[in-house]
């Protein structure tokens, strides 16, 4: 409701931080697939700790490590087994289908 709310006044930008907590997963998918619809004409800060909710539309993604930047920079550039790997400090696997992608820890 107060995603709707915002929207009403057709805003440049939109903020998110962590949107889908508590959300399951089929009201996290419709939740994101609205956000998809919406990256054409609103541009979208998304922060969050799933890599999976990185919108195909979003194309430059900064990476946190121990509170300080470690990447920033075009998302399929941040997005691979061996940057993740750095920033985590431990073997991740990365899949990318559709635009979407997948993080797991090896």
């Amino acid at each position: 409701m107060l995603i709707a709310r915002a929207l009403v006044h057709q805003p440049p930008l939109l903020l998110l931080d962590e949107p889908t907590t508590g959300l399951d997963l089929v009201a996290r998918r419709a939740f994101l697939d609205q956000l998809v619809s919406l990256a054409g004409t609103t541009t979208i800060l998304l922060v969050t700790h799933q890599v999976a909710e990185i919108l195909p539309a979003i194309g430059r993604v900064a990476l946190l490590r121990g509170g300080r930047l470690d990447f920033d920079g075009p998302k399929a550039e941040a997005l691979t087994a061996p940057r993740m790997s750095q920033t985590f400090g431990a073997p991740i696997r990365v899949e990318c289908r559709d635009g979407w992608y997948r993080a797991a820890v090896v």
